[in-house]
């Protein structure tokens, strides 16, 4: 009996404890306070043979600040197409950013399903900032 209670304990602890776990990789959750007031340029994208990298800069064109920890987050296509979704990437930004104020990102993306160098004309869209509810 005592066996049995101990086992329960664990169990609920466990699941308690994931429960509590900031999933960040949870990409285009509506669950979010999206930063409309976020203005996303792409300046670069890369690829190796084991992730796809594209970067650029964010502005805060709104007129409230940005505090930490706010996000950026973004999905992966494998064209310009956008027909077929490779997946998505998040960055956590742990600094302010003022009205007016712009500031650089970089999202990676890599997946075990796909050979990320078969992709060298990847495309991403549906970029947005947001901070956590």
């Amino acid at each position: 009996m005592k066996t049995k209670i101990k086992s329960i304990t664990v169990i609920i602890i466990t699941i308690l404890t994931f429960n509590c776990i900031e999933n960040s990789n949870i990409i285009g959750s509506q669950d979010v306070a999206e930063l409309s007031s976020a203005e996303f340029t792409i300046t670069a994208t890369s690829y190796t043979s084991s992730k796809l990298t594209v970067s650029g800069t964010v502005a805060n064109t709104g007129n409230s600040v940005y505090y930490p920890r706010w996000y950026i987050e973004g999905e992966f296509y494998s064209d310009d197409n956008y027909s077929i979704k490779l997946g998505g990437s998040s960055t956590s930004i742990n600094f302010s950013l003022a009205p007016g104020e712009s500031t650089f990102w970089e999202l990676d993306f890599s997946s075990s399903s796909i050979v990320e160098s078969d992709y060298p004309n990847f495309a991403v869209r549906n970029l947005r900032a947001y901070l956590n509810n």
